[in-house]
């Protein structure tokens, strides 16, 4: 499955946001993904390309005080991008792509 089909199922089934990531030049440089789960969680998805993506499960919330440094208690992995989303859709075949 390609980066493309992968992103169109994360939001037709996982319920996540799509967004342009911006590269330091104003430039789209990949796609940022987010969802809001039950239970006060925030789910961030950020691919650069099949081979680099990111992920941070997070608790929804904010320290005003502190806005930019982020909540503790996080989840994050990060690798080829099929392999950092496949966990957050259903069970198919074919997910994982990239070179072995």
């Amino acid at each position: 499955m390609d980066s493309a089909e992968l992103i169109e199922r994360l939001r037709r089934e996982g319920g996540f946001r799509l967004l342009p990531l911006l590269g330091n030049t104003g430039q789209v440089a990949g796609v940022h993904l987010s969802r809001f789960l039950p239970g006060g969680h925030l789910e961030v998805v950020q691919a650069w390309d099949e081979r680099w993506a990111a992920y941070a499960r997070l608790p929804d919330s904010l320290d005003a005080a502190a806005p930019f440094a982020g909540p503790g208690g996080g989840i994050t992995r990060s690798g080829l991008f099929g392999r950092v989303v496949a966990p957050l859709l259903p069970l198919q075949s074919g997910i994982v792509g990239g070179a072995e």
